[in-house]
C-alpha cells in the first residue's frame, strides 16, 4: 500500500469499505478510473441557501 502512503499496521486497522474508497479516490487521480459523476456545489446545496 505504498502508493497510499500506509503502513502495515495502518492498512489492518483501516476498515475494509474506508480502504476500497481510498484505492477509489487513488484510481481516479492518476487517471485510471473515471468517476461516475462529478459533483459541483450547486448540485449539494439547494438555491436559496
Amino acid at each position: 500500500m505504498a502508493h497510499l502512503h500506509l503502513s502495515r499496521v495502518e492498512v489492518g486497522l483501516t476498515v475494509f469499505g474506508e480502504l476500497l474508497d481510498l484505492v477509489d479516490c487513488w484510481r481516479i487521480e492518476t487517471g485510471r478510473a473515471e468517476p461516475l459523476r462529478q459533483w459541483f456545489i450547486d448540485d449539494v446545496i439547494p438555491p436559496g441557501i
